[in-house]
């Protein structure tokens, strides 16, 4: 039986041109034979993995279905050594498990990034873990350095801002330094819209990387190749780390992901840069991240208000003010760091110190009001000094003496406005005589000044009495007097 190499032979001479004969005279061999063979399905070689045995072919059915369970060539490389003891290179296994299932390659655009420029982030559904006797739906979060493709990666059981923010926390201390940017994918832990052209940051991650000193840069809407290695360090953490693996508790599969992290994937030689992560980030990146603030982010709560008339918000039994075009609106309230910050659509609009251990407290920026509503008592009172000033003196002692009264303590100037408003009906002369008897009688009040106005009161003459005589003689005032007084005057029955 002739061996599989000079099958190749023949063939390989039949489709240069040789005839059947000078094959035969070349190889020395009858030419029934050539014909034989080249009438033979070339299939019938490869039955058995190829036209020549591999060192892996004791393990083929291990590989495929390993293969079939969709884990990783990496990770049966990795099992191959680990479980059988096998030496061998990776790009063996690779080409065994291509020569097997005829796999199509990928091709994708390697983006370069400068050591410290960048990190991906990205969440990986990895199945269920046991908490407390509960099987719960686990994630694992992965922010790896563009650069030096050095990771970290932390189990979740949500997606929330809060958790997302902490897992960033966590990441940059294992990093002991912050990147440039974080390119995020849009989650919507992160990204509230996914617009390419102006996309919105979550507000509290835009506050967080505020405070960290990155920029958030979110990946464009289908574009894979905008995240193509966070995608690939997901894939690769959920396939080799956590596939096919059972674990107790999330306790267990915490330290083991963290020892997996540790020994294998930062140290293992990169299947891109061909270089060992870990000694690539302490050579080239980590001096060239910024500094951790010393100041702790504080991400407490936050909760939905609305906007009430007097335009303020309740948080926390305080009120805290906020432009009045945003009356009657719902607004987002959240609590960063002892500062309260307002939002409405994705927008900041008002910013107070946080009241802390007391109820009931206003803060509140004058600027929030309409112009008309923030004048100061004195500009009132001033605005309308120079209009009393035109109606006459009398009015403008009706002021002075209103600076004394009840009225004008509690901030109410309706007596005042209410002048003015009689000066327009009768007249400058008739209210400046009219408040001239309102001050003798010492009646300061809108209503007698109108009385004054309406029963033509002010032509009647007052009665000057000498301050000597004064209390002896009025100790017992007559009825007319009492009205006089009351701003009523003395009516005539002429």
């Amino acid at each position: 039986m002739l061996e599989v190499a000079m099958k190749t032979t023949i063939r390989t001479l039949y489709s240069k041109g040789y005839s059947k004969t000078r094959i035969g005279e070349l190889l020395g061999i009858d030419r029934k034979t050539v014909r034989k063979v080249l009438n033979e399905p070339e299939d019938k070689d490869n039955e058995k993995g190829g036209p020549w045995p591999s060192i892996l072919d004791p393990y083929r059915e291990f590989i495929e279905i390993q293969s079939n369970k969709g884990i990783s060539i990496v990770r049966i490389h990795e099992d191959l050594n680990d479980l059988y003891g096998l030496k061998c290179g990776y790009t063996t296994v690779r080409d065994y498990v291509a020569k097997l299932h005829l796999t199509q390659p990928h091709a994708y655009m390697i983006l370069d990034s400068l050591p410290g420029e960048e990190a991906q982030v990205d969440f990986g559904y990895i199945g269920t873990l046991n908490v407390s006797g509960k099987p719960r739906k686990a994630w694992v979060f992965v922010m790896a350095l563009s650069y030096s493709r050095y990771m970290f990666a932390e189990i979740t059981f949500d997606q929330s801002v809060k958790t997302f923010v902490r897992c960033h926390v966590d990441a940059f201390n294992y990093f002991d330094g912050v990147p440039e940017t974080v390119k995020i994918d849009n989650l919507k832990a992160a990204i509230v819209e996914t617009d390419f052209y102006e996309p919105t940051v979550q507000r509290t991650y835009a506050a967080f990387a505020e405070h960290y000193g990155f920029l958030p840069n979110p990946c464009r809407v289908y574009t894979p190749t905008d995240k193509g290695k966070i995608e690939s360090n997901v894939k690769y953490i959920k396939n080799n780390c956590f596939k096919g693996r059972d674990f107790e508790s999330y306790e267990e599969a915490e330290a083991f992901l963290a020892d997996w992290l540790e020994n294998k994937a930062n140290k293992r030689i990169h299947g891109t840069t061909k270089k060992v992560p870990v000694e690539e980030f302490k050579a080239e990146e980590i001096h060239k991240l910024r500094p951790i603030p010393e100041d702790e982010f504080i991400f407490t709560k936050s909760e939905k208000a609305v906007v009430r008339t007097d335009c303020h918000v309740m948080y926390d039994g305080n009120l805290y003010s906020v432009p009045y075009t945003y009356i009657g609106m719902d607004v987002d309230v959240i609590e960063i760091n002892q500062l309260l910050k307002i939002y409405y659509e994705g927008k900041e609009i008002a910013l107070h110190t946080l009241v802390r251990n007391a109820k009931g407290e206003h803060r509140t920026d004058k600027n929030h009001y309409p112009r008309n509503k923030t004048i100061s008592q004195e500009e009132i009172l001033s605005r309308y000094q120079e209009q009393l000033e035109d109606i006459g003196s009398h009015a403008l002692d009706f002021l002075e003496q209103f600076r004394n009264t009840k009225m004008y303590r509690d901030h109410h100037y309706r007596s005042i406005s209410g002048i003015l408003a009689l000066a327009r009906r009768y007249g400058n002369d008739v209210v400046d005589r009219a408040c001239e008897r309102a001050c003798y009688y010492g009646n300061i009040s809108y209503k007698s000044v109108k009385k004054i106005c309406e029963g033509g009161l002010y032509d009647l003459p007052i009665e000057h009495v000498d301050s000597d005589n004064h209390e002896t003689d009025s100790k017992i005032r007559s009825l007319s007097e009492y009205r006089d007084m009351m701003g009523l005057g003395v009516i005539s029955h002429e």
